[in-house]
């Protein structure tokens, strides 16, 4: 839990308990304490410990048995809180459970111990490692039974941990929360009524009633005195979050349970004071609320996975492989030393293979699924669209141009990697935000069985083909095979979802079998949904008319390509699909402009900084160099290359960069800096004795160099990836 506390306006209100704390259920903050770190013997550990283990080691309907031996042993308890099992009674684990929560059955915690692991001793083994585990250092289970021993203690900061962790699994929560339950009659006795021992919620108890409480539980031994694990909401007009409070150490007289007035009292200053506690405001608040997307515990409920050492605090974003690790998010990490990079660096929760001690983990058996599942997840949560648009040739691939009309009228996220389709879909959609609204993804078939899994994992909404051909053909695939390949788009969208076709590609017009909805575009041709008319080229500008049934449009694009026009029919067809009206639409397609993704700007010292993030294409290197290369410059000037990754560090990017060495070894670059592994491939190819080339792998060594070495009016290309924070050290040098 967070050590950092706000600075507390007011004191702690005044309790007759020995011990108490009160947390954030979310972020673990600590809100107020008294003796939080005491040693004491806590009434109520073992019943949450065995119920926690319980619902996670077995299916809720599984039926136990009941021994002789159990009955045996509970008879040895004289005065034993217990629901009179019988020998060869059977009961669910989950009647055990509830009865274990509500009323604190002794005998249920023995059958449970035994059908678990077979005896009281075993049990409370697991239950020391679960304590551990989650990160309850200070707790000793020696027993299982409940029963004092000068060995078994905990404190209220251990036990808030622990409630915590146990309010994250929703079943728990449930029954925590339930103020009586009824055990179905089994086979040797009749249905029992259970009422909950914990008064706050208890809806017999006026006196002791807390609206807006969720649980826990309470318990009571003559050493311990009266205990309480209690979490509550704000009450209604009053301002904060969900907290939990433990309180050990209670007196009980007749006149007064002051476990239950020790808790009223904490709750209500809490909420009372949260401004002050918890050093947040209202609209704060909601803000942080509108940054959400999930939490942990409905990702681990999506994954269908284990959760370990998490609370179940909100998740901002998705991150995996090199993307941008942000306070918040969480972190598909392949091993563990990524998983505690990811960590350190500020991730909510990591999702790994294997269980990771001591940080936020949920467990999941295969992390590619995980992904793909997550994917899906993010779609349905954000109700975005996804659009499919499959490679083609430069001149009339859209894809640049929708997406910037889309930017226009919505948040939107996109892709344009065509040598790995599924990664760059996912780095997509793992970069959107709550206020994302579409997400564009580039569909090739450089990878033979690629489309089929990003369309099942994406779920296109629209589809957009507008030639056969390809911008990269490495399986040499004929044209039948072209078009069939990219037909396998059409399986995993929706079937009530569109597919926009260019038909004056004669291979594509004879498609009418698939069970999307067909929109037609083409150029001249009146056959077309949408087709272009009255087209006059001009000098660096192209006009014409969109004709949409009776509908006429009137278009003036920067271009002297013909082209372009297919560009601009997909785009204005998938504007109408989406909603978006023609007149926002137009104006959007007239302010495109084709970019390289470099821009350049000169700082107060006449250094020309040109700098390219966007352009995610790895064949951009070479065209940023290029770039560098033919800006004149005065003769005392140097030109300096800084270069990462600009993808996914695959076969096809580590060969560019071989390539980009041969470009090197020819241009007139001053030095080459290779910022990390992949952009050092170039040293394979380039002339190490002619050129400097320098290979650093650390922020700290590159910013340290840079400002060692860049002198007033050098140019300086950085081109690379956000996700290497070169636009940072950019930021930081220049």
């Amino acid at each position: 839990m967070s050590e950092v506390r706000a600075v507390q306006k007011t004191e702690m209100p005044e309790i007759n308990a020995q011990a108490a704390i009160v947390v954030t259920q979310h972020e673990g903050r600590i809100l107020l304490e008294k003796n939080a770190r005491m040693k004491l013997s806590p009434a109520f550990l073992i019943k949450i410990m065995a119920s926690i283990i319980a619902l996670e080691k077995c299916n809720p309907n599984d039926t136990v048995t009941v021994s002789d031996s159990v009955i045996k042993q509970i008879s040895n308890w004289k005065g034993s809180a217990s629901i009179n099992l019988e020998a060869g009674e059977k009961i669910s684990v989950l009647d055990l459970i509830y009865s274990m929560m509500l009323v604190s059955a002794n005998d249920s915690l023995f059958a449970l111990a035994e059908f678990i692991c077979g005896s009281l001793d075993k049990f409370a083994v697991m239950m020391q490692e679960k304590a551990k585990s989650i990160g309850a250092a200070d707790t000793t289970v020696t027993t299982a039974d409940g029963r004092f021993t000068a060995e078994q203690y905990s404190n209220a900061y251990d036990l808030a941990i622990i409630c915590r962790y146990c309010m994250t699994n929703r079943m728990f929560r449930t029954i925590a929360a339930t103020d009586k339950y009824t055990i179905p009659a089994t086979n040797k006795n009749g249905s029992r009524d259970l009422q909950n021992t914990n008064l706050l919620i208890n809806s017999g108890n006026r006196r002791y009633r807390y609206e807006t409480a969720i649980g826990i539980k309470s318990g009571y031994t003559a050493r311990s005195k009266s205990c309480l694990a209690c979490s509550a909401l704000p009450p209604a007009s009053k301002f904060g979050e969900e907290v939990l409070a433990i309180i050990l150490g209670a007196e009980n007289t007749k006149q007064m349970k002051y476990v239950f007035y020790d808790a009223i009292t904490l709750l209500d200053f809490t909420f009372n004071n949260y401004e002050a506690l918890s050093g947040k405001k209202p609209e704060q608040q909601n803000s942080e609320a509108e940054k959400t997307i999930t939490t942990v515990g409905k990702l681990c409920e999506i994954l269908n996975a284990e959760l370990r050492n998490a609370a179940d605090v909100p998740i901002t974003s998705f991150a995996f492989g090199k993307q941008k690790i942000k306070p918040g998010c969480a972190y598909f990490a392949a091993d563990k030393e990524t998983a505690v990079a990811a960590f350190e660096k500020g991730a909510s929760v990591i999702i790994t293979t294997q269980p990771i001690e001591k940080i936020p983990n949920i467990v999941v058996a295969n992390l590619d699924t995980a992904l793909s599942r997550t994917a899906v997840f993010i779609k349905s949560a954000l109700g975005m669209w996804t659009v499919a648009v499959m490679d083609s040739p430069e001149k009339i691939n859209p894809l640049s141009m929708i997406e910037q009309m889309l930017s226009n009228k919505m948040e939107t996220v996109h892709s344009i990697s065509v040598t790995n389709n599924y990664n760059s879909m996912l780095h997509a959609m793992f970069a959107s935000t709550p206020k994302t609204e579409a997400a564009v993804i580039n569909v090739s078939c450089v990878n033979g069985g690629n489309v089929e899994r990003v369309s099942q994992t994406a779920n296109f909404d629209v589809a957009i083909l507008t030639s056969t051909v390809v911008s990269k053909n490495p399986r040499e695939l004929t044209k039948p095979e072209l078009i069939e390949e990219k037909l396998k788009v059409c399986g995993g969208m929706n079937e009530s979802g569109a597919v926009i076709i260019n038909i004056d590609d004669k291979n594509l017009a004879g498609i009418f079998t698939i069970p999307q909805d067909i929109i037609t575009i083409g150029v001249d041709n009146r056959m077309a949904d949408y087709f272009a008319d009255n087209i006059e080229l001009s000098h660096n500008k192209i006009s014409f008319d969109i004709i949409h049934g009776a509908d006429n449009y009137h278009i003036e694009l920067y271009s002297d390509d013909k082209h372009s026009v297919y560009q601009a029919l997909a785009t204005f067809a998938l504007g109408e699909i989406m909603g978006i009206p023609p007149k926002q639409i137009i104006p959007a397609i007239e302010k495109y402009r084709p970019s390289t993704g470099l821009t350049t700007v000169r700082n107060e010292r006449g250094i020309y900084v040109i700098s390219d993030f966007e352009n995610e294409a790895v064949e951009s290197v070479g065209t940023a160099l290029k770039e560098l290369c033919t800006m004149p410059l005065s003769p005392d000037s140097r030109r300096i290359a800084v270069l990462s990754e600009v993808g996914d560090g695959d076969e096809h990017e580590l060969e560019i960069y071989r390539k980009v060495g041969n470009i090197v070894n020819k241009a007139s670059v001053d030095i080459t800096v290779c910022y990390g592994e992949t952009a050092a491939e170039l040293m394979k190819t380039a002339d190490l004795k002619s050129k400097f080339v320098i290979k650093l792998n650390t922020r700290q060594a590159l910013t340290e160099f840079l400002k060692l070495n860049l002198r007033d009016n050098d140019a300086v290309l950085f081109k690379g990836s956000t996700v290497t924070e070169l636009d940072e050290i950019m930021t930081e040098v220049t």
